[in-house]
């Protein structure tokens, strides 16, 4: 039996990754270190108490903080796992290829998440963790796999400067790694430092595009696509791609553009949409409504996710789908309405696009994605 071959393909994305269970754990991680965090005060360094998507260090005596945080890839390299053994087996050329925007993705679950509390990422860590060292005989694999972090740090502009390949036998499957990694950053001056603080009910809510799933809600694609089998992740969408193809289109590199924005226009708060999904728009405290009432169009990839999903028993119903999945939206944007011109700009200056996805109203905290009436409370 293949290792993929073990996951239950379940009707809800909580079958198989439960926030529910996971969220208690990590409260009650930070409720066991919190007595750590004055020891960086002999220093002269605060540990700034904000409970963002990053750890936020005020060096009191400059005028600077550092952001760290570390974060892991998720499943989406199993996708690419799967694939590789599938087109090697077949006799596909350069199977390889379907790494070589997977370390991209893992560095951008760090990377962003330092950028949405104003940071500007200058270092990575890479976390390789194999369960055994077979897994790195395929040199071309490996430098595909390596290529991908290089990719999102030219891009982003930070240095990889270290790194670690442990291997973990028994606890780790053989077949595959698991990908994590840590970044810091710096936020200078400290008025760039952001939390949402200043938010004002008024404000527009933006987007930046997604063109796939990202990192997250990977393992409900990865249910569906053993509910496919034998296509699986060959199975064709409609646009003649594959299922694996669309799934493992790369996350994009957002950091300089929002930097940018920080630096040059009035932003009151940046919230990647990944785990959590479109909740996320609403994570900052305050008791705020987030009205969502100009969702866009969805990629492809999760048309064709929810058809099938629906056929095959997946609960793929709107709320369900907002919450797993970005459904088209990489990160959202909270500004004044006049800093659109601006922002758009910006966003073009780097290539992207931005979209207007709704408002902020007073009111008791929530996230309203009124075409579709779904509501999530934060």
């Amino acid at each position: 039996m293949d290792y993929e071959d073990v996951i239950y393909v379940g009707i809800k994305y909580a079958d198989t990754v439960d926030y529910a269970r996971l969220d208690p754990v990590k409260r009650q991680a930070m409720s066991a270190f919190e007595d750590t965090m004055g020891n960086t005060e002999r220093l002269g360094i605060r540990v700034m108490p904000v409970g963002g998507t990053a750890a936020v260090f005020d060096f009191l005596d400059y005028d600077f903080m550092l952001g760290f945080n570390v974060e892991g890839l998720g499943t989406k390299n199993m996708i690419a796992d799967r694939m590789y053994e599938d087109m090697a087996r077949q006799g596909y050329p350069r199977p390889e290829r379907v790494y070589e925007f997977v370390g991209q993705d893992a560095a951008m679950m760090s990377a962003m998440d330092l950028v949405s509390m104003g940071a500007d990422p200058f270092g990575y860590g890479d976390f390789l963790t194999a369960g055994s060292d077979d897994w790195f005989r395929d040199e071309r694999r490996n430098q595909a796999l390596l290529a991908g972090f290089r990719a999102g740090a030219m891009e982003a502009g930070f240095a990889i400067p270290c790194g670690e390949t442990p291997v973990l036998k028994g606890i780790v499957h053989p077949g595959t790694l698991v990908l994590e990694g840590a970044s810091v950053g710096i936020i200078r001056p400290k008025s760039r430092f952001n939390y949402g603080q200043n938010i004002q009910a008024g404000d527009t809510i933006y987007g930046l595009p997604s063109y796939g799933p990202n990192a997250n809600g990977i393992s409900k694609i990865r249910d569906i696509a053993n509910a496919l089998l034998p296509e699986g992740y060959f199975k064709k969408l409609p646009d003649g791609r594959t299922l694996g193809e669309a799934a493992l289109v790369p996350t994009p590199v957002y950091v300089r553009p929002v930097i940018d924005m920080f630096d040059k226009v009035d932003v009151h708060f940046v919230s990647p949409i990944t785990g959590h999904g479109w909740e996320k728009v609403g994570r900052a405290r305050g008791n705020f409504v987030y009205v969502v009432d100009n969702l866009p169009e969805p990629p492809a990839v999760f048309n064709f996710l929810i058809r099938e999903g629906e056929r095959h028993g997946f609960d793929v119903s709107d709320r369900e789908n907002y919450y797993v999945w970005n459904m088209g939206t990489s990160a959202a944007i909270i500004a004044p309405e006049e800093s659109e011109d601006p922002m758009r700009e910006i966003a073009t200056e780097h290539g992207r696009d931005l979209q207007i996805l709704g408002h902020v109203e007073e009111g008791e905290r929530a996230v309203k994605l009124t075409q579709n009436n779904v509501t999530y409370t934060p």
